[in-house]
């Protein structure tokens, strides 16, 4: 596995939580390092960490916030 990866690992929890939960990755990215970005694709799309996730969470938060105040007057 790169150093890269390995210390990625250590770093970030998430990332560190869901190589535990998934631990077939380990064979993957120790053959081929291309793996890490369907492995970080996969995660992301678990952690709701994807650009269009926060979006949707913001304008989630707006749409209540909106209501809040229309209830209001």
């Amino acid at each position: 596995m790169e150093y890269y990866l390995q210390q990625k690992l250590i770093e970030d929890k998430k990332f560190r939580k869901y190589f535990e939960e998934n631990t077939n990755y380990v064979k993957y990215l120790n053959r081929n390092p291309e793996y890490q970005k369907q492995f970080m694709k996969e995660m992301k799309e678990l952690y709701k960490e994807r650009t269009t996730d926060k979006l949707n969470d913001a304008i989630n938060t707006i749409e209540i916030v909106s209501s809040i105040l229309d209830t209001l007057k």
